[in-house]
């Protein structure tokens, strides 16, 4: 297969990602650091500890924090943990609940309807964003607000968006703390930047090999556990920063409905390619489902990697599994001759929207 772009010519990268993605992509063990530096040091009332349910609400690239909390919590035995995307929020979220509420631009509408139904059921609330109106209310409201200081997108201030709510709940005792695990995941992650970043070689270079198997492809992504969470962030990666469908499925409820498709590989099989996001944390009883769904990949001759996660913790293997995700979907972009930073499509859609 002969691919329109050579990604080991450094030039490509200077013209197609002029605002300079690849870099914000490469800063994320960095910005983990300093998220869960500054998450520690915001002082939240002691009631907030006594909070029997954890919701997150957000939007899009700032409500995927949610979604990781999720995973890890469960893995620690703390509290439940719910990302929520609707305006209509569901009826547990009450006054047992503590609501985290996490806008990057401060202005999505959603969340803003959804911190008004919070704030009226008299949940424990605490913002998380860049300014604009969530801030105004904040500050209206005497909520507990976190600031973040960055210039980026959404999508690539994670940091902020899953590790300050993981320190606020390590500081209210809601989960064990995790400096310890958050440490060494933050040092695989910065090692893994070296090694998929742009002046790795391809031969050399996993994320780039990935995109090549993907380029011109339907990615499906699966994830299993704590991994569920990052395999949706890999689709979303796709959609924002590649400008390509991708869809993403959960094991093992995948191997209950969607996998019956697989036997029409004649129709679709030289059109899609299947990530598997594994790693040794998960059960056996999973590890078995994967090996399956492998044998059955293999069978109907459908293209696929497995990918394990790096590093010696759950955290480290669900951050190592992200930035591999982050990197897969730049390049992709560049085989497909975009800049991946703006969002054309979903801006005109709140535009439309607003009126």
């Amino acid at each position: 297969m002969t691919l329109p772009i050579d990604l080991d010519q450094p030039d490509i990268y200077t013209r197609l990602d002029p605002s300079g993605l690849s870099d914000r992509i490469a800063g994320l063990a960095d910005q983990c650091q300093l998220a869960w530096q500054e998450g520690q040091a915001l002082h939240l009332p002691a009631s907030y500890g006594s909070a029997r349910t954890i919701a997150l609400l957000g939007m899009g690239g700032s409500a995927i924090g949610g979604d990781l909390i999720t995973g890890v919590a469960a893995l620690e035995n703390g509290p439940q943990v719910t990302t929520c995307r609707s305006p209509h929020l569901p009826g547990w979220v009450g006054s047992d609940t503590m609501a985290i509420i996490s806008s990057y631009s401060g202005n999505t509408e959603e969340t803003l309807a959804m911190y008004q139904q919070a704030k009226e059921r008299g949940t424990h609330l605490v913002a998380l964003t860049s300014g604009g109106e969530l801030a105004r209310l904040a500050r209206q409201d005497s909520t507990p607000c976190f600031s973040i200081e960055y210039d980026g997108e959404p999508r690539s201030a994670l940091g902020y968006s899953f590790v300050v709510p993981l320190a606020i709940l390590c500081g209210l005792g809601l989960i064990p703390d995790m400096s310890t695990d958050l440490a060494e995941a933050t040092q695989t992650v910065r090692d893994m930047a070296i090694a998929l970043g742009p002046n790795t070689p391809q031969v050399q270079n996993l994320a780039k090999d990935i995109a090549t198997m993907l380029h011109n492809r339907l990615p499906i992504v699966y994830g299993a556990g704590f991994l569920s969470s990052v395999a949706r962030r890999w689709k979303t990666q796709l959609n924002e920063n590649s400008k390509v469908w991708s869809f993403w499925e959960e094991l093992p409820e995948a191997s209950h409905n969607s996998m019956e498709a697989f036997r029409l590989h004649q129709t679709v099989g030289d059109q899609v390619s299947v990530i598997l996001l594994h790693s040794y944390f998960l059960p056996p009883r999973t590890t078995k489902r994967f090996q399956a769904v492998e044998g059955l990949l293999v069978r109907e001759g459908i293209p696929y990697r497995q990918l394990d996660g790096a590093g010696e913790s759950p955290l480290s293997h669900l951050l190592s599994t992200v930035l591999l995700g982050d990197y897969v979907s730049y390049y992709l972009a560049m085989l497909n001759k975009v800049d991946p930073s703006p969002m054309p499509i979903i801006e005109d859609l709140k535009q439309q929207s607003a009126h």
